[in-house]
């Protein structure tokens, strides 16, 4: 007595905005999840690529290629700058002093390894990392060699002391030891991890502390703040800039032994700022542009609306006159710059409030503004990001794109976001592009201090999806490798797209992807008929996997009113079984699936739990006779 199977058709994308009866025809939740042709499929595996971890959350990613064809990957992480070549992180984080300390300077105690270190006026912050030289030791265990290395600052004292844990117990009685030679070498300080409340931008209403208060200090003090970096390359070398900090230059002709330096140290070098918000090459003229900079003349004193360059095709000459291209300009529109990329067109600069374009008009001025759009906003410095000639960003309430206009997009996951993102750390929240399938993945945070969430816009499909996942940095393929590449807290970076399988685990575990249908009718009419759900025949396709009997689990959960919670469901495991019949290319897997369940509303979710699945669902049928209205 089996009714006709109905299809089980469901639009594309996951649509949170309306109820999840209300959108009786739809997906409303996905994890690890992408759609292809409109049909939900899991998402490919990551795999290690680097053979060595960096130290800190990595928080930018730029990849370049070198004229003599080497390929790089800068790393800009909360505690250092590395430049990654062939799997290895090679650190070359900026030294901010180096000198000759206070004689004697640690202070050792017997039978512990760590070591109060005297040097009148280091300026370090807790989690600096220092490196000693010329040291000598009288005991046996704590010996020059140990202290002769790189360490990491864990408590600042005073002004003029701090401690550090070393690599070996001392083994004689209290002492102090080093003798009057030694060299400390310390690296630029180190940012925080985590947003502290009261401190970075947008952290507080415009104007509610004077500049130079303990609250306006700390908001532009990036010592203080939660460590973004913007990375660029000028020729083929690499730049890096601190939010609110310094401007880094690293000569990749000197190899990755050689350290980043300030390019106020540069030979020549008049008038660079010393403090900046965000770096972009200008590529029509060449100009290196930073902005929300200090004035030329003015070092250190910042002012978050300036933008300066340089004279064209240099790093060092930031004054302007009659015989160089160098200038400023200052925005109008808003109080603070955010951040800007340069994308075809001309760059775009966003300030809290506006969106504005900065375009090369030759001399006398060099650079013109021109104002795009005002009352938008963006959530973080790396929130946009170009795709061919588009600009697509995230706001603190909508999602944007720019065309040539600036438009609002569309979004079936808006509430869902915007309703769940963790505001104090939302400045972490990062964009990254995947072109191979036409995707735009924005990672913020909800739960925790740090990125866990994500959400997908598909821009060929114009569809969202969502789901969980923990990357701090993204990039889309480098050409040897031909995978995204994505940072992880474990310090290690990530091939995407690659396998199937979480490769952060030894041995691989399963990513586990599900899509998960709206209610819908059990028989379409009024909504008040039961049905009785007793047979599904699957339509999934297991193509890519490695297992040798991948199976996905479909459930069938049932409910009786949209306000009312759900029945007991019924689930099946989907398994292949071949992929050759009669030597054609036809798969084979669980041919039907028996169901007993019974609601006026029913739910459709498939998933996987094991390692080596690949799946994408299709159109399945289920059977569904009408079982009267009590």
């Amino acid at each position: 007595d089996l009714m006709p199977f109905i299809k089980l058709k469901f639009n594309p994308g996951v649509d949170k905005e309306g109820t999840n009866y209300e959108n009786t025809i739809g997906w409303y939740d996905t994890d690890k999840v992408r759609f292809r042709q409109g049909q939900p499929e899991k998402i490919g595996g990551w795999l290690k690529r680097t053979d060595s971890t960096f130290a800190g959350t990595c928080r930018a990613l730029l990849a370049w290629t070198s004229l003599t064809g080497i390929e790089y990957i800068g790393l800009g992480t909360s505690s250092k700058l590395y430049v990654e070549d062939g799997g290895v992180p090679a650190d070359i984080t900026p030294i901010r002093a180096s000198s000759t300390i206070n004689a004697n300077p640690f202070n050792i105690t017997g039978g512990s390894a760590e070591v109060i270190v005297t040097d009148t006026a280091h300026g370090a912050v807790a989690g600096d990392y220092v490196t000693y030289s010329g040291a000598t030791s009288s005991d046996s265990t704590l010996t020059a060699t140990v202290m002769n290395s790189e360490y990491r600052i864990h408590t600042i004292t005073n002004a003029n002391t701090y401690v550090v844990t070393m690599s070996a117990l001392a083994n004689g009685s209290d002492a102090t030891e080093g003798a009057s030679s030694v060299t400390a070498a310390y690296q630029i300080n180190s940012g925080l991890d985590t947003v502290v409340g009261g401190t970075g931008w947008g952290a507080d209403t415009w104007g509610s502390a004077t500049w130079g208060t303990a609250a306006a200090t700390a908001a532009t003090d990036p010592t203080q703040q939660v460590r973004l970096w913007s990375l660029q390359t000028f020729g083929e070398d690499l730049l890096a800039n601190i939010y609110n900090g310094g401007i880094y230059q690293w000569d990749t002709s000197a190899g990755t032994g050689t350290r980043a330096v300030n390019i106020t140290s540069l030979a020549g070098s008049a008038d660079a700022p010393t403090i900046c918000r965000r770096l972009v090459v200008a590529a029509e003229s060449r100009h290196l542009l930073a902005l929300g900079c200090d004035p030329t003349g003015g070092s250190g004193t910042q002012d978050t609306l300036l933008i300066r360059w340089c004279d064209a095709e240099t790093l060092t000459d930031w004054t302007p006159d009659t015989e160089n291209t160098a200038g400023s300009i200052r925005l109008n529109t808003g109080s603070e710059i955010i951040t800007a990329i340069a994308s075809k067109r001309d760059t775009l600069v966003w300030t809290d409030i506006s969106l504005n374009s900065i375009t090369y008009v030759g001399p006398p001025f060099f650079f013109g503004t021109r104002l795009l759009a005002t009352n938008i906003s963006i959530i973080g410095p790396n929130a946009a990001i170009q795709s061919d000639d588009i600009v697509f960003w995230m706001g603190w309430e909508q999602f944007y794109v720019y065309d040539g206009s600036v438009k609002t997009i569309p979004c079936s996951l808006r509430a869902h976001v915007f309703d769940n993102i963790n505001r104090e750390q939302a400045s972490k929240t990062h964009v990254g592009i995947n072109r191979g399938d036409s995707e735009i993945w924005w990672f913020y945070p909800t739960t925790t201090d740090d990125i866990d969430s994500y959400v997908v816009f598909n821009y060929d499909q114009r569809i969202w999806y969502h789901g969980t996942m923990v990357r701090t940095a993204w990039i889309d393929r480098v050409s040897s490798t031909e995978y995204p590449v994505a940072a992880y807290t474990d310090g290690n970076l990530y091939h995407h797209e690659l396998g199937y399988d979480d490769g952060s685990t030894t041995p691989v575990s399963a990513i586990a992807g599900h899509a998960e249908s709206s209610m819908f009718e059990a028989v379409p009419g009024d909504g008040y008929q039961y049905g009785f759900a007793s047979a599904l025949i699957p339509d999934v396709t297991f193509g890519k996997s490695g297992a040798a009997s991948p199976a996905v689990v479909i459930t069938i959960t049932p409910r009786d009113y949209p306000g009312k919670s759900e029945g007991a469901n019924a689930s099946s495991t989907i398994t292949r079984t071949g992929t050759e019949v009669l030597g054609t290319s036809v798969e084979e897997y669980t041919e039907r699936a028996p169901l007993r369940v019974r609601g006026r509303q029913l739910r459709y979710r498939i998933e996987n739990s094991a390692t080596g699945v690949f799946w994408r669902d299709g159109t399945p049928r289920l059977n569904v006779r009408p079982d009267g209205r009590q």
